[in-house]
């Protein structure tokens, strides 16, 4: 096993790696062995004085999808095939086909492959609601959220949490105009949580109790796919850190949120990180390193030479990718499907992890990390792109 994760540190690293980062607040947690960590620093919003605390809530993104899998586990038969066509299984690994943000086919050449879907998972909500008899909301809170006493983690915006900022400028960063979360996108990304809350929904996961029997939870972790250096399981990905250790972990980003949960089975380990930037995810990059925890190099050789220059296109996201000495340069614009904020982000190089993985910043997060399946696609922010241009 790898080098056991350093107690006592976490409020320390936290802060640092907010201070490097500029993120307005965040808030982390460690649970290692049934024992706690909690840390928090910055502030609800900028300009704001309130400070963020371990108890404050923020956007959990699709680190709701866990959840909504979960869920699914306990209402559905998921290899039934749903109304809409597919099975719930295919659908929550991201198998079925479908566009990021509808249940269109993708097109040619990227038809087939992995990608990334947040249409499957309201798919999957919806199918959960009418199999429970509810609402969507409502059959979360009863059959997972109350089950574990996740007072703190709802579908309905918190009195007093952190503001989500999105991009300002080619740097910038400013709270959220607004955030409305549509009802329909629930499933896929709505919930508010706390640090503590997900802890404590890791604990769940790593075998405590709660309404999930211990099949389920296998079967929830079991891959069901390859992509971008790793395997994607139902609702988290499933890939192997230095030391011979096995993390689980599911990132998330919307309405200027970024958030990570990641376990350790190995260990009984968990960690939350949650903050209120479009750049959270740098300062979360950092806590993972500082921890330790690293993923393990690929094998390097042949397909580290797959990069396709071009430009890559689909459905409002974009990437510029260019060849480069040492690997590629990619330039990413996307849009946030809840502010509709456009998001341009600066060129950066992606050096190779092997198997044909580039990393952004060593690709110490998923979300960091790209890939060219086969030719004239790439997968860029989980998404498979079919080229438009060179």
């Amino acid at each position: 096993m790898g080098s056991a994760i350093p107690r006592g540190e976490l409020a320390e690293i936290v802060r640092e790696a907010r201070r490097r980062t500029g993120v307005p607040g965040v808030a982390a947690g460690l649970l290692i062995g049934g024992e706690v960590e909690l840390a928090a620093d910055g502030v609800l919003a900028l300009g704001r004085e309130q400070p963020v605390t371990p108890s404050t809530p923020f956007r959990i993104a699709s680190v709701t999808k866990w959840f909504t899998a979960s869920l699914a586990a306990l209402s559905l038969d998921l290899d039934a095939p749903l109304a809409a066509g597919p099975t719930p299984r295919a659908l929550l690994s991201h198998t079925a086909g479908w566009r990021c943000e509808s249940p269109e086919p993708l097109p040619e050449p990227a038809r087939g492959l992995w990608s990334y879907s947040n249409a499957g998972y309201r798919a999957v909500g919806e199918a959960c609601a009418a199999a429970c008899g509810l609402p969507f909301a409502e059959a979360m809170r009863a059959c997972v959220l109350d089950p574990l006493g996740l007072a703190a983690t709802s579908f309905e915006e918190p009195a007093l949490h952190a503001l989500g900022h999105v991009q300002a400028g080619e740097s910038g960063q400013r709270p959220v105009d607004a955030d409305a979360y549509p009802v329909e996108r629930l499933p896929s990304g709505g919930l508010w949580s706390t640090v503590g809350d997900l802890l404590r929904f890791a604990a769940h996961q790593l075998g405590g109790p709660g309404p999930l029997s211990e099949a389920q939870r296998e079967m929830l972790r079991e891959p069901q796919a390859r992509a971008l250096g790793a395997r994607y399981a139902l609702g988290c990905w499933t890939r192997e850190l230095e030391g011979e250790r096995v993390a689980l972990d599911h990132e998330g980003s919307v309405a200027g949120y970024q958030s990570l949960l990641l376990l350790l089975p190995g260990e009984r380990a968990a960690l939350a990180v949650l903050t209120n930037s479009w750049r959270g995810s740098a300062l979360v990059r950092r806590v993972v390193r500082d921890l330790g925890l690293v993923p393990r190099a690929g094998r390097r050789g042949a397909g580290d030479e797959g990069v396709e220059p071009g430009r890559y296109a689909l459905d409002g996201a974009e990437a510029i990718v260019e060849a480069t000495r040492h690997g590629a340069r990619i330039t990413e614009v996307e849009r946030d499907p809840v502010t509709g904020t456009r998001i341009a982000r600066s060129a950066v190089a992606a050096e190779p992890l092997g198997d044909g993985v580039y990393g952004l910043a060593g690709g110490l997060l998923m979300s960091h990390r790209v890939d060219f399946p086969r030719p004239g696609v790439a997968r860029v922010g989980w998404v498979a792109l079919p080229r438009v241009g060179r």
